[in-house]
């Protein structure tokens, strides 16, 4: 392998296709939920109002609208969340060489993919290759032989890639340094 070629592995297009379904699936379901709440409004305010002439209380109609609010914020956060999700599978690029190891989130903005795992780590620093979550993690330590000092360094993420296998072989066969202790 030359320096000049590295191996670029990425998620499949299944992968992709998955993630794109998932994400429109979800927004169409919050699409729907948000209509069904704009229909009832009306309907939960009139009982509001209703409740108030006839001299009752309308804490339960209070709670219900509450509730309903509610759950179409969470949802929307979700929906972002989704979002998310489908750039980080499509922009995600895990890139290898002789020298380094790199994950490229190529359509989030620079400070958000360096927060999500975006980053380089030289193979003399790879320390561990761990998974948390959805994502697949590489630890990177600042061990210098010279000092006894071990600076840590930011891991890099990725969701998920396609030939996962034949990467996680090419972490192990490269890491002088790496350790598998939990």
């Amino acid at each position: 392998m030359n320096t000049s070629t590295p191996l670029v592995f990425k998620p499949s297009h299944l992968h992709r296709t998955m993630a794109l379904l998932l994400c429109s699936g979800s927004w169409l379901v919050g699409a729907r939920a948000l209509a069904s709440l704009w229909q009832e409004m009306p309907r939960l305010h009139s009982i509001i109002v209703e409740a108030r002439s006839a001299g009752e209380d309308p804490w339960l109609a209070w709670l219900l609208m509450t509730l309903s609010i509610a759950a179409v914020l969470i949802g929307g956060l979700l929906l972002v969340a989704s979002i998310l999700g489908l750039l980080i599978i499509e922009g995600t690029q895990v890139l290898v060489d002789e020298l380094c190891i790199s994950v490229e989130l190529a359509y989030l903005p620079g400070p958000l993919a360096h927060w999500l795992g975006a980053g380089r780590l030289p193979w003399r620093h790879v320390s561990a290759i761990r998974r948390s979550g959805p994502f697949f993690i590489i630890m990177g330590d600042g061990r210098n032989p010279e000092d006894s000092e071990i600076q840590t360094l930011d891991p890099i993420r990725f969701l998920m890639v396609d030939e996962l296998e034949r990467l996680v072989n090419l972490v192990i066969e490269r890491s002088p340094n790496l350790s598998f202790k939990d």
